[in-house]
């Protein structure tokens, strides 16, 4: 059993290397559920993990850098645990070098060889004796940027040839920061300044979200999240302030029927409940059956009582519960995530430029599926946590342009404040993590003509 934070570390790491469809959260689960370490230590895995994603680009320029015969050959394990021992010796100062680098030569001769033990200590005291190198000099614009932010440079280069090189390294920069914890307050059991009390003294920061009138922000609470009295009493959910828009956005009536077609684990579907102030009926529907039964224990923790859950994939069936249709659908659809970096930085390893055709045509063809489901005046809402115009607009003007009975109307019936600052000249919500603060995201608001 992993009995220190490296360790463990390292195993995230490498299970979630191997795994390509695995999501980091899903291989954290996993592994630190069988896992038993302090507070402290547990505290430095995830900072060596997520330090080691956000980071990945630019350790890997350096080791590629100082390694003989390049990274290329450099077997995987011993290159996560380079990575692991770099990002301490460039990025953590409150880390010995000698704990980094000893441990890493330790963890080397453990999972390889003695040989590779004396290649990760040779490396590691090369790099420990030249902090200025590599020199980035003579690299081509898109290539530094691409090192420095550690952002696959396909990425870059694509955001480049869209809003050029300036805001892109904007982006790029505002993506590797480290998000503020943001949660929405639960207003059928506290408001928001209640919430902010009871939050205030056990959290280092604590700021209202500008936008979102339900939204808290803190940094370095003392106790975990789930273990805190307001979590356990329902008070919350956490949900960042751009996802906090889409309910606003639906903005259901109470006892009007809604239909949240993706709803995972249900953070949109319980802001939905709470518009609707737990009247009428909300049906929570996703393809994952398991994910449902997640969402189930959410909203008993939350109070939530007019939410019933369906597994079904509307793109293959048409199921009864559809009736005579919803006065409101979302559609909150998966996407590349590619808005969420700053929280997911697994996301930008594991995403690649081919992926983006095949997300698209699951996006369409849900969109066209829900659209079923919404009666005539009804209002249908599309939503991704992407930036990506092929993923976002694109969708909606295909969408639009094939069905003729749907237009797009206002986003907000009451605009949230500061929303022009992410509403764009086409009526979409589109914050950004540079110009805004908050995740990336997109969402359209569309209504159904009366027959």
């Amino acid at each position: 059993m992993t009995q220190d934070a490296r360790s463990l570390a390292f195993e995230i790491l490498t299970t979630f290397d191997k795994n390509a469809d695995a999501t980091l959260d899903s291989v954290m689960d996993r592994i630190t559920g069988k896992v038993e370490l302090d507070r402290r230590e547990m505290g430095l895995a995830n900072a060596l993990v997520y330090g080691v994603l956000r980071h990945r680009g630019q350790l890997d320029y350096t080791i590629d850098h100082f390694a003989s015969k390049g990274i290329a050959r450099i077997d995987k394990k011993i290159l996560t645990i380079l990575r692991i021992a770099l990002f301490q010796l460039r990025f953590m100062d409150r880390i010995p070098e000698s704990a980094a680098v000893n441990t890493a030569v330790e963890m080397a001769k453990v999972h390889a060889s003695e040989s590779s033990g004396g290649f990760v200590n040779a490396l590691l005291r090369t790099c420990l004796r030249n902090p200025e190198e590599p020199s980035l000099e003579g690299l081509a614009p898109e290539k530094k940027l691409a090192v420095t932010t550690s952002m696959p440079q396909w990425l870059v280069e694509k955001w480049i040839a869209r809003m050029g090189l300036e805001e892109t390294a904007a982006l790029c920069r505002a993506s590797n920061d480290i998000a503020p914890i943001t949660v929405r307050t639960n207003t059928l059991k506290t408001t928001r300044e209640e919430l902010s009390e009871r939050l205030a003294p056990q959290v280092e920061t604590l700021s209202p979200t500008p936008a979102s009138p339900l939204g808290l922000s803190f940094t370095s609470p003392k106790t975990p999240i789930f273990e805190m009295d307001a979590f356990k009493e329902g008070l919350f959910q956490v949900q960042d302030e751009a996802a906090q828009l889409i309910a606003l956005m639906v903005n259901p009536k109470p006892g009007s029927r809604v239909l949240d077609v993706c709803a995972g684990v249900g953070g949109k579907s319980g802001h939905l409940a709470q518009v609707m102030e737990n009247q009428g009926e909300l049906v929570s529907m996703d393809v994952e059956a398991y994910k449902l039964k997640s969402l189930a224990r959410e909203m008993a923790r939350l109070g939530i009582t007019n939410i019933t859950t369906h597994a079904c994939d509307l793109t293959r069936e048409s199921p009864d519960i559809i009736g005579g249709g919803f006065d409101a659908v979302l559609v909150d659809a998966p996407c590349s995530g590619l808005g969420v970096i700053r929280r997911n930085p697994d996301t930008k390893w594991k995403y690649f430029k081919r992926n983006a055709t095949r997300h698209t045509k699951k996006q369409k063809a849900i969109l066209s599926a829900a659209a079923r489901c919404v009666r005539p005046g009804g209002t249908l809402v599309y939503a991704v946590c992407s930036m990506e115009p092929e993923e976002n607009g694109a969708v909606v003007e295909a969408f639009l342009e094939k069905h003729t009975d749907f237009r797009m109307m206002k986003p907000f019936d009451a605009a949230p404040q500061g929303a022009e600052a992410f509403i764009t000249p086409k009526g979409y919500v589109a914050p950004l993590p540079h110009k805004n603060g908050m995740d990336g995201f997109f969402a359209a608001r569309m209504v159904r003509e009366e027959k």
